[in-house]
């Protein structure tokens, strides 16, 4: 999801509304409220392709990483996130995480 459908999928909600975060096919008492919001100035690595066979997709700050020849069909794109979080992170202290904080 990119950012420009997440604003146009709120359009119409109540701008008093908790925002909730609910984690694939979690029970919805397992919902918890977005309490973070980090915009990082520099755009993260998106790698995905096959691992051992099996497919796999990570984001991650910083360059792309080296993988071995248990890694096939590699492919890593350079992008712009958002990051979402219910709780304070570890994202301060990494590195390639220099974050703007929105006003």
């Amino acid at each position: 999801m990119t950012v420009a459908e997440l604003i146009d999928a709120l359009r119409g909600a109540d701008p008093t509304s908790r925002v909730l975060f609910l984690g694939e096919y979690a029970d919805t008492d397992e919902a918890d409220e977005v309490c973070e919001v980090a915009i990082p100035r520099d755009a993260w690595t998106c790698d995905s392709g096959r691992y051992a066979g099996r497919e796999y997709s990570v984001r991650y700050p910083g360059p792309p990483a080296q993988r071995d020849n248990a890694y096939s069909e590699v492919k890593q794109v350079s992008e712009r996130v958002v990051v979402l979080s219910s709780g304070p992170t570890n994202l301060r202290f990494d590195p390639y995480m220099s974050s703007e904080r929105p006003d």
